[in-house]
């Protein structure tokens, strides 16, 4: 390990280095960096392994730069769950609706049929 690095500098993955090399980039084509400059810059983003060096490679450029937020939800989970999210919302729909159709078409038999409609639905959401 390197001794001159600082106490709270983490390790950095592919996303963030992916996503510097998207920004200088954007530096290249604001004419901001000529192709040797972006292609040395982008070489040594690919190969960083800490967030100061990819600092390091925005020092002199304006913004955009590079930000490492604090993460509480990793990224790539984030379409699992909406899709999640979107399914619980068409079984709370699609159950009102056959609340509904229960107790206007089948007044009788609404609360037989209610009864195990309930019991569905309890038993989706623990899962």
């Amino acid at each position: 390990m390197e001794n001159g690095r600082r106490g709270k500098d983490l390790r950095i993955g592919d996303p963030e280095r992916e996503n510097a090399m998207r920004l200088l980039g954007e530096h290249f084509s604001a004419g901001r960096l000529d192709v040797q400059e972006y292609d040395e810059r982008c070489q040594q983003a690919a190969a960083a392994r800490f967030g100061s060096e990819l600092d390091a490679l925005f020092e002199d450029l304006p913004a955009p730069r590079p930000s490492n937020p604090p993460r509480s939800v990793v990224p790539e989970a984030l379409p699992a769950m909406r899709r999640a999210a979107r399914g619980n919302l068409v079984v709370v729909i699609c159950a009102a609706v056959l609340i509904i159709f229960l107790i206007v078409a089948a007044r009788q038999l609404a609360l037989v049929l209610l009864v195990p409609l309930a019991a569905m639905i309890w038993f989706y959401w623990r899962r």
